[in-house]
């Protein structure tokens, strides 16, 4: 179980401690303790016999922040995190995708990881290639140049403890085939929704470019359409099955115009964009419902989906997909519709229980309201099946759909990732 972490504890005066060869033998001796919240004080006081107060909170955070940063990378045991740098680092299948799509479309040459953070990037590019890492925080400093020792690439990295912002001002920017930017999409702990707003800022991206034409630059996955610049394109990442973030890419990086990158079942599916318009049909009971992956829906890939499953559109704004037989994608959730009904909340409650569905999950799409809200006014049987109610519209139509999830066949999950599990 992963418990509070200390935001504070690793900082300039215990990082010295944490990376000394006493304070990794101590992380490696305490690496299986239980590390839950109720032996916080116990172990602390333990920890405290050994060494400093100071050293022994931080020691405890990075116990802890490793057992969450197994949730993003392998050997995340032997790697040194603080807790924002670990919220923001690349998930590994992620990062490793990104490197692999450097490495296929750049010329020879160094890349310029600038922001590398604790290096979560800068592992998957050096897997590649050799990497110029810059970072203005030195505590994220010390800790990249750790992980990317444990993971024997230290050789493969040259790292600069500068704001590369002011280098690039400077004109002291090294030539490279490349570069990759990650700008801080937080600020006092709020999330930014606006390019112009990220630390840096889209205009300092724009004159990177002008230096480096291959540019790659990780942004949020809601960036507002309006704002993504003409002569670049947009990649949509998903990773168990939320859009993690959006990529602009410029110069020989950039694929097309918009296009979604899906990783499902230890494999990566990519779709790119047309533009063209998806087909329109009706939407009755008996059809099978498709629910996109999100970064399907973030790249507006629906014409190319469609016609993968044989489906359409019951509504140009509806991002839900119907069809009258099934097809299987690992790219959609898909749903057999039992009935399709303008919303009334008694007549749903009687349907349930005519149905026997004593478990429901809830879904919306173009539904003014919560769904969760409705709830606790639903009267379900005691005992029964598991279904599934979407409240969704059809132009200015409420409706809610009744019906059951379609799981896949065995045979349908996609084959292992080319993904490697590290050094």
């Amino acid at each position: 179980m992963v418990t509070e972490i200390d935001t504070e504890a690793i900082n300039l005066d215990t990082v010295d401690f944490l990376l000394s060869a006493e304070g990794q033998a101590m992380a490696a001796e305490w690496s299986r303790a239980d590390l839950s919240t109720a032996n916080t004080l116990p172990l602390l006081q333990t920890l405290r016999r050994q060494v400093a107060p100071a050293q022994a909170g931080a020691l405890l955070s990075l116990l802890r922040l490793r057992q969450r940063g197994a949730e993003k990378f392998p050997h995340a045991e032997h790697m040194y995190f603080t807790p924002e740098a670990l919220e923001q680092a690349t998930a590994w299948d992620v990062a490793w995708h990104r490197a692999a799509w450097f490495a296929r479309h750049l010329p020879p040459g160094p890349v310029l990881d600038l922001g590398c953070g604790i290096g979560g990037d800068t592992l998957a590019l050096a897997h590649h290639r050799p990497v110029i890492a810059y970072e203005r925080d030195e505590v994220r400093l010390r800790l990249a140049q750790a992980n990317l020792q444990a993971w024997g690439l230290a050789d493969r990295v040259e790292f600069r403890h500068a704001d590369w912002t002011q280098e690039l001002r400077a004109g002291r920017l090294p030539a490279a085939a490349g570069a990759f930017a990650d700008p801080a999409r937080r600020t006092n702990g709020r999330r930014i929704f606006s390019l112009h707003h990220m630390e840096p800022p889209l205009a300092i991206l724009l004159a990177l470019q002008e230096q480096v034409p291959a540019l790659g630059a990780k942004v949020m996955p809601g960036v507002a359409d309006e704002e993504l610049p003409a002569h670049c394109g947009v990649e949509f990442i998903s990773h168990q099955g939320t859009c993690k973030e959006a990529v602009l890419w410029f110069g020989p990086l950039a694929l097309a115009g918009r296009w979604a990158s899906v990783h499902v079942h230890g494999c990566w599916h990519r779709v790119i964009a047309s533009g063209e318009a998806p087909p329109l049909g009706p939407l009755e009971a008996g059809m099978y419902l498709h629910e996109p992956d999100p970064a399907l829906i973030r790249a507006g890939a629906f014409a190319e989906l469609c016609q993968q499953l044989e489906a359409h559109l019951f509504d140009p704004q509806i991002a839900y997909l119907v069809a009258p037989a099934l097809k299987w994608s690992p790219l959609v959730q898909s749903f057999r519709i039992l009935e399709v009904a303008p919303f009334h909340l008694k007549r749903l409650n009687r349907r349930l229980h005519e149905l026997g569905m004593a478990r429901v999950e809830l879904k919306k799409r173009g539904a003014p309201f919560v769904p969760e809200a409705f709830r606790p006014r639903l009267k379900l049987p005691r005992q029964g099946r598991d279904g599934v109610v979407i409240f969704t519209r059809r132009g200015d139509e409420r409706l809610m759909l009744i019906a059951e999830r379609v799981q896949p066949p065995a045979s349908s999950a996609a084959a292992p990732t080319d993904s490697p599990a590290g050094a």
